[in-house]
């Protein structure tokens, strides 16, 4: 296989994932795992120019971590005031409250600011404007 220097095309990056694959058990401080280490590299920056992932929204980030286990839905009703509260906010009709905000930070670690946005406004509310 010839050494791959860059990934610029769908092509480049298809060979460029082959090869991480053949090279997933490159020992550090090695020629495969620099190569391996420097392929890697080239196809983060490949993904983030043309993959981009955006940060989830609020709303979903509730709904992952009561599907992960970390907070049960009984706990967080009673924390923001019933199940309405808590559907209002895991639709984004609502924002997150700091308190709630703050549990999922401690059960995840996740960064506080992933769940402390404003909700969307409705696409209708946008036009009138």
């Amino acid at each position: 296989m010839s050494e791959i220097n860059q990934v610029q095309n769908e092509a480049e990056y298809d060979a460029a994932l082959a090869r991480i694959s053949e090279l997933l058990d490159a020992e550090l401080n090695t020629a495969e795992g620099a190569e391996l280490d420097r392929i890697c590299t080239l196809v983060e920056i490949y993904e983030a120019e043309h993959y981009p992932i955006d940060d989830p929204d609020p709303s979903s980030m509730i709904e992952f971590l009561i599907d992960q286990a970390m907070v049960s839905r009984g706990h967080m009703e009673a924390l923001v005031g019933g199940s309405d509260n808590l559907d209002a906010m895991m639709t984004g009709r609502t924002s997150i409250t700091v308190e709630v905000a703050r549990l999922m930070h401690e059960r995840s670690g996740i960064p506080i600011e992933f769940f402390i946005k404003e909700p969307a406004e409705p696409a209708s509310a946008a036009a009138s404007d």
